[in-house]
């Protein structure tokens, strides 16, 4: 195979030059000058025919009019200034052509000429100046979207793709689209595995093609090449629609962002859940800050936020817009456990309706839960209960953190969360535990982004097809001062809550509600006993009966049922104690039900003992297990009592060594090796 050019410019120095010569702005002039002669020509032929001098007229309004079509077909994939320019010229013609065959090229045909061709021909040079501008002087300095891309044949040929052949769809001045029609037995692959070859070809970034397989047809892929990159400035939010602001959450999906080629990115948020990963600055809060914002103002949807590393910090702004919010590890566990009776009130009054999914007027508020930086929150297990069953109840989960590591998230949490939206992370393998593998195989980089084009992401979310999920896109930048504005138009967000949820809700968002009202902050006292400490109220202690009482009315488990009250002979009556108040354990005291405490074993020892429980299970040939049947044996075993963070992390370690493996669905096995694990 001979050698291949694809940019002669830079074969040949001597003809480059800084951009259009003399001729292009000549050339629109000179066109409108030569449709008077041509004008003339016509009147001159059929001008007084009698009715063949409108035969005539006819016959050149449809073959310019079949001309004006078959311009538009041929360009309207490319900008909109050719497609616009080409067929408004064609156009043109073709209709001074018709008249001055009827009336000649005298007044006011001559000035009609004069006014319309002389527009055109301006535009057309103010069309090429701005381009000569653009490039800067010296072809050497041309961008790729300067010059032209070579064909898809000259590139197929250079990166071993010779054969295949691209049928072009979209073609601007800001990207390129195709289908390729690939060779007899051929697959995606091919052209999935030369990306980086295809973008070098055509003197691109590497990350500036993509490829997504058809999934009507496996011989045909289609083909995105982007010249210039879209997303490098960010795009700021015009503010909460007023139309939407009391709507239903069914009504208009969700508008956050918007997409590589113009389109906006809208989600909504039914029968699925959402894991969400970016590094820090990525912009990972201000999407999950304007998503909540947008959910509150609906009148019948609210939004419940936990968040435990960075709190006020970042909800702050939007807390106008927010039913609940939880700062601290106490109100998220609260939180979480009146969630997961909430998901089975609201599925009982569901089926009571015979509904299977929630829907508008079921008479259930659809509730939205963030939870920003997931990987602090302990109480993996209570959300991966309330993950399985609570999407077809109206409530949406979505999980935000900064690495999407099983380390980070559990198995079983990352299996019920569909869809999958992914900012800029540090490295390839970060993208790979968020993005589905077709997204990735279709060229998705979001390591490229970093953390330096905040709000830039791929979105493989159920409401939008999957062609579109390897299309990046960028999320509006709100500013807080924005989205607090926005937050005060939400209105009373308690007052959309319906009975069903509040009654499952209970006395913990009772109590979040109280200290709302007084003013505390989500993490501040949490009950009235710590708020008669610190000064916070007047109010005198209740008696003991009094307390008892209200907690009773306040517990929604007794369905009404009538209380049964045992009046027994009190053993110490000047005891005063209540539920709340610390119980005080004599020295090396447990109480029962607590979990057992740390050991004191070195990191070292701790190791050792790992190491020896996973060669006693070698010998035993049990070589299968799972990371609490671990902490158990350890504990029973071993006695090394350490957190679940500790066994993952030392699980990750193990799997790093090659001495573990690790398999869907969070089961590990013990790797067979010629010499068995020794203790470090």
């Amino acid at each position: 195979m001979g050698e291949i050019t694809l940019w002669e410019q830079a074969e040949k120095p001597k003809k480059e030059r800084g951009g259009p010569g003399f001729g292009a702005y000549v050339r629109p002039w000179v066109t409108g000058a030569a449709m008077v002669p041509a004008g003339m020509a016509a009147h001159a032929l059929w001008g007084d025919a009698g009715a063949t001098t409108g035969l005539a007229a006819a016959a050149i309004t449809a073959a310019g009019g079949a001309s004006t079509w078959l311009t538009w077909r041929l360009v309207r994939a490319r900008s909109w200034y050719t497609a616009v320019m080409a067929t408004g010229t064609t156009g043109g013609i073709t209709a001074w052509l018709g008249l001055a065959t009827v009336a000649g090229t005298g007044r006011p045909m001559l000035d009609l000429l004069i006014v319309a061709g002389g527009a055109l021909a301006g535009l057309s040079n103010a069309h090429t100046f701005a381009r000569r501008s653009s490039g800067g002087s010296g072809g050497g300095g041309a961008t790729a979207y300067d010059r032209p891309l070579p064909t898809w044949e000259q590139v197929a040929e250079v990166v071993g793709l010779s054969g295949t052949t691209m049928r072009v769809t979209e073609e601007t001045e800001l990207r390129r689209v195709g289908v390729v029609q690939l060779r007899p037995g051929d697959t995606a692959d091919s052209i999935q595995g030369a990306l980086a070859s295809l973008a070098s070809a055509m003197r691109l970034p590497r990350r500036a093609v993509r490829a997504v397989e058809d999934p009507d047809d496996c011989s045909q892929v289609r083909v995105t090449i982007v010249r210039r990159d879209v997303l490098r400035e960010a795009v700021d939010w015009a503010g909460l629609p007023e139309e939407l602001v009391g709507a239903s959450i069914a009504e208009a999906p969700l508008e956050l962002g918007v997409y590589e080629d113009g389109a906006p990115f809208t989600d909504d948020l039914f029968d699925h859940h959402t894991l969400t990963v970016g590094m820090s600055g990525s912009g990972k809060s201000n999407y999950g800050k304007l998503k909540a914002v947008q959910v509150g103002a609906r009148a019948d949807a609210v939004v419940l936020a936990i968040d435990l590393a960075k709190g006020r910090q970042t909800l702050g702004p939007v807390e106008g817009a927010l039913l609940w919010s939880a700062y601290t590890r106490p109100d998220a566990t609260a939180m979480l456990a009146a969630l997961v009776h909430a998901v089975q009130d609201r599925a009982n009054h569901l089926a009571k309706r015979g509904l299977e999914n929630w829907q508008p007027d079921c008479g259930l508020t659809f509730v939205h839960v963030l939870i920003e930086e997931a990987a602090e929150l302990v109480e993996i297990d209570t959300v991966v209960d309330v993950l399985r069953i609570a999407r077809s109840t109206g409530i949406h989960i979505e999980m935000s953190l900064q690495r999407g590591t099983w380390t980070n998230l559990d198995t079983d949490a990352r299996a019920n969360l569909a869809s999958r939206i992914c900012l800029g992370v540090a490295d390839e393998r970060d993208a790979g535990f968020v993005l589905p593998d077709y997204v990735t195989e279709a060229g998705a980089a979001p390591e490229a982004w970093a953390d330096r084009q905040q709000g830039c992401a791929y979105a493989a979310v159920k409401s939008q097809p999957a062609n579109r999920h390897a299309v990046p896109l960028r999320f509006y930048r709100a500013t807080n001062a924005q989205l607090a504005e926005a937050a005060g138009r939400c209105g009373d967000q308690d007052a959309k809550l319906d009975p069903i949820t509040r009654a499952a809700f209970g006395a913990a968002y009772e109590r979040y509600l109280a200290r709302r009202t007084s003013g505390q902050a989500a993490g501040g006292p949490r009950d009235h006993d710590d708020q008669e400490h610190s000064g916070m109220t007047t109010a005198p202690k209740a008696s003991r009966a009094e307390r008892v009482a209200r907690a009773v009315a306040a517990d929604p488990d007794h369905d009404d049922e009538a209380a049964v009250t045992y009046a027994t002979a009190d053993p110490d009556p000047d005891i005063d104690a209540d539920i709340d108040d610390p119980v005080e354990m004599p020295p090396g005291a447990a109480l029962g039900g607590q979990p057992p405490r740390r050991s004191r074993e070195g990191a070292a020892q701790a190791r050792a003992r790992l190491d020896a429980q996973l060669q006693l299970w070698a010998d035993q040939g049990h070589r299968q297990f799972r990371a609490p049947e671990l902490r158990d044996a350890l504990r029973d075993q071993q006695g090394l009592v350490r957190a679940r963070g500790w066994v993952i992390t030392e699980l990750a370690r193990l799997e790093t060594e090659g001495r573990i493996i690790h398999h869907d669905g969070g089961l590990y096995e013990i790797a067979a090796t010629d010499r068995e694990l020794v203790p470090a």
